[in-house]
């Protein structure tokens, strides 16, 4: 009953089973919640994600239980993010994201799930985001002693709003073809604030733009290693690698972009430059196909099929 409840909450029955385990087990939810959060604290994160899954199922209602499942989405998330697994890294993120809003759509003044909400936005890039909701926290918190710690988070993040608008000024350049000046404004982000993706993916671009590969490429790869499900990183960082006449490594770094976005033009594309590099004729030409079903204006994908016919 529990397993339908966690995976298949709306199924006809829910309702009978959900009266049937109350009835039977009446303490379930402080039970089942201990477990799940010491599951996880000895790192058996499947185990605490069936718990939690279960018992947002039985208690739907309940803000504290999805708070909970979220943050060890994002526990799970982080591991598969080392091992390498950034498609399922992302899958559970945002799980992660639908748990955090299905919590404060059930309790919207849950102090705790704002806090965590804000630590989510933060990691995620979007600082913006973490200061609206710390300031949810610090509104309805009645604990005095971690009023301090959020009001040190809310200078930091005040902190960061300021590089976020610099980094807009820097996308801005960079479109605008004054990638040198793009450049400029991002060489004190990267160095204060190492921690941010979007910064060092806006660096890469600019650099990839002046033909600078190899730096590039190294500012692609800090940028997937903050935020290892980025096709567009993945994508940028493969066209530095075929340019620097590595398009084996290019042609994997856009498999792993595809299976995050299977349909974007500019990964197809770059999949047939690819394989054109390695001399697979046959398949480059299926993917400028595909490119042309989505995109009939792709001039990469127009020329070499116009070219071959």
């Amino acid at each position: 009953m529990l397993k339908i409840l966690a995976y298949r909450p709306q199924a006809s029955e829910a309702d009978y089973y959900r009266r049937f385990i109350l009835a039977v087990q009446p303490g379930i939810k402080e039970e089942f919640t201990q477990a799940g959060v010491l599951q996880a604290e000895r790192g058996e994160l499947d185990l605490a994600l069936d718990i939690f899954h279960s018992l947002a199922g039985l208690f739907p209602g309940c803000g504290q239980t999805r708070n909970n499942l979220a943050l060890v989405c994002e526990q799970k998330a982080a591991q598969l993010e080392v091992s390498g697994e950034a498609g399922e890294a992302g899958s559970l993120r945002e799980q992660a994201f639908a748990a955090y809003k299905a919590a404060l759509a059930a309790e919207p003044e849950l102090a705790a799930c704002h806090l965590n909400f804000a630590h989510f936005y933060l990691r995620s890039g979007n600082p913006g985001k973490a200061r609206q909701h710390l300031g949810l926290f610090l509104k309805h918190n009645h604990d005095p002693e971690r009023v301090g710690q959020a009001r040190a988070l809310d200078l930091r993040l005040e902190g960061y709003e300021r590089v976020e608008r610099t980094c807009a000024e820097a996308f801005d350049a960079i479109q605008l073809g004054r990638e040198q000046s793009g450049l400029e404004l991002l060489a004190p982000v990267t160095r204060d604030h190492p921690e941010l993706w979007n910064a060092w993916f806006l660096l890469g671009w600019g650099r990839r733009r002046l033909g600078r590969y190899r730096e590039a490429r190294k500012a692609f790869e800090r940028t997937l290693l903050l935020n290892s499900a980025n096709p567009d990183a993945l994508n940028e960082l493969a066209i530095c690698l075929t340019e620097l006449g590595e398009p084996a490594e290019a042609r994997r770094r856009l498999e792993e972009a595809r299976s995050l976005d299977p349909a974007n033009p500019k990964i197809l594309s770059n999949l047939g430059v690819a394989a054109l590099r390695m001399g697979d004729q046959a398949q480059a030409r299926r993917l400028f196909q595909r490119v042309l079903e989505t995109d009939p204006e792709d001039p990469i994908a127009r020329r070499y099929l116009e070219k071959e016919n």
